[in-house]
């Protein structure tokens, strides 16, 4: 795989940890707040394991991103205050 597809898991990790931080959540309560179990959460952040689809739906349920966000890094459908905050978070971290 491309390492600068934005379909790349190492990729989709760096944009639920700007998702992450831009609520103020432990790795622990975001994996909470949306089901998935935590060791999963971390690998899936770090890279090293594929964002489910289901997974996705369910992080875009609860924090108001588009699974375009999540997997492609498309910050159009997002509210104006949330997609700026994530783009200087992606920017400054180059995610």
């Amino acid at each position: 795989m491309n390492p600068h597809s934005p379909f790349n898991p190492k990729s989709v990790g760096r944009r639920l940890e700007a998702l992450r931080e831009h609520h103020h959540l432990n790795k622990a309560d975001f994996s909470d707040s949306v089901g998935i179990d935590r060791s999963s959460y971390i690998k899936i952040e770090r890279g090293d394991k594929p964002l489910k689809a289901e997974m996705a739906y369910a992080i875009s349920e609860r924090w108001g991103v588009s699974m375009d966000y999540l997997y492609r890094g498309r910050l159009t459908e997002l509210p104006a205050p949330l997609a700026d905050s994530l783009m200087r978070s992606l920017t400054k971290g180059d995610l």
